[in-house]
């Protein structure tokens, strides 16, 4: 019921811009393009499984961690623009979304996208992502509903990572710290803010505090 009221007001906002149509009009584009990322991210993990495989069995006796950070650089390697790479979930929010390589208009228009450039889970870094809060499903409308020690998952196609949220704070758009490894294993969450504006930037950053390897 939140998120539906806190929608309603946006929606009063852009109403009064003159763009009221644009706004459930991209809804409906967003909720069609994640049913169908859901399907590719499906088929992306199940055929990465017998490749994923190979990798693990050329690092036997390797630690856990060694292996997933091995199958997250070769994974990198083979990124291209708007592939699905990840899904997202964060339960206190209610958002559940493929994430997709990218941030240009392209990638955003199916949901969340990952920062080009910037790590992926399990290399030791911080794993940065953005996300629209009026347009295309809004996936990060109630990212400010986050605090402290709140759950982020985040399934690849070939780990499992929970980040536990360690700090929320407003930034403008030209801040680049926000991409930079803080000193632990992260994932940063970006939005504009306010909702209807793009003068700031909201940051959600998580620490990790574990990582499964997928196996078959």
């Amino acid at each position: 019921m939140k998120k539906f009221i806190k929608i309603f007001g946006i929606l009063l906002i852009v109403a009064g811009l003159g763009v009221l149509m644009i706004v459930p009009g991209s809804w409906l584009l967003g909720y069609i393009a994640q049913r169908g990322l859901n399907s590719e991210f499906d088929q992306e993990s199940a055929s990465a499984m017998a490749l994923n495989q190979s990798v693990i069995d050329k690092m036997q006796g390797a630690a856990e961690i060694e292996k997933i950070r091995e199958l997250a650089r070769a994974f990198q390697r083979q990124l291209h623009s708007e592939q699905t790479i990840a899904r997202l979930e964060i339960p206190r929010i209610g958002v559940n979304a493929v994430v997709v390589e990218g941030t240009a208009d392209g990638s955003l228009r199916k949901g969340v996208g990952h920062m080009e450039g910037t790590p992926l889970p399990g290399m030791d870094d911080n794993f940065s992502l953005a996300g629209d809060r009026v347009l295309y499903g809004a996936p990060f409308l109630n990212l400010d509903d986050l605090s402290e020690g709140d759950e982020i998952r985040v399934k690849t196609t070939y780990g499992i990572f929970t980040y536990n949220v360690v700090s929320t704070r407003i930034t403008v758009p030209e801040d680049t710290e926000i991409l930079k490894y803080p000193g632990f294993e992260a994932i940063t969450l970006i939005t504009c803010d306010p909702p209807w504006d793009t003068s700031h930037r909201l940051i959600v950053q998580g620490k990790l505090v574990s990582a499964e390897l997928l196996e078959q």
